[in-house]
């Protein structure tokens, strides 16, 4: 079993089963996720945004991991500064890269969605329909990625979770997905 630490220093590859396009954390993304998780009893929760400059490749690569401004945090919620969350949208635009989504932390080891998490996912994947097929939605637990790195996609419609590359099985003969 890999540690954190080794985990932090490898990219890491999610895939909706079925799906033709992976999701790709390089290494330097990992880490900065992970520097947020909230493993000690005090943490707040943290949350932040992902950007891409190609995502509509094949393989989406997140080229950038920011963390925004809370105007109040606590152990299970955090309230964003929303004015902030735009101009950080606009300037990384500026610079050539999309948003893709969000991430923010759960201080639990397996995260999984709150029902405010999916609300919330829901609302931002149907307001940019117009934009993007797909909102990225990661939560980061205290456990060690890949387990502890939850990735969801949100269509609008369906909240579709994102395997790690390993449990998904990439066949390198053909690139058919199966369930391992």
């Amino acid at each position: 079993m890999r540690t954190c630490s080794e985990m932090a220093d490898s990219s890491l590859v999610y895939r909706i089963p079925g799906a033709s396009w992976a999701l790709e954390l390089p290494a330097e993304g990992v880490r900065t996720l992970l520097s947020h998780a909230q493993r000690r009893w005090w943490s707040t929760e943290a949350a932040g945004q992902l950007y891409s400059a190609a995502p509509g490749n094949d393989a989406v690569r997140v080229d950038a991991v920011t963390k925004l401004p809370a105007r109040a945090a606590s152990r299970t919620g955090l309230r964003l500064d929303i004015p902030a969350v735009a101009k950080e949208r606009e300037a990384f635009f500026q610079e050539g890269l999309h948003c893709l989504g969000f991430w923010h932390t759960h201080p639990e080891p397996t995260p999984c969605p709150s029902p405010d998490d999916i609300a919330l996912a829901t609302d931002h994947a149907r307001a940019g329909r117009a934009a993007f097929t797909g909102l990225v939605f990661v939560i980061v637990g205290t456990a060690a990625p890949p387990g502890g790195i939850g990735v969801w996609v949100h269509d609008g419609t369906t909240l579709w979770r994102a395997l790690p590359q390993a449990e998904v099985g990439i066949s390198p003969l053909n690139g058919a997905v199966t369930l391992i």
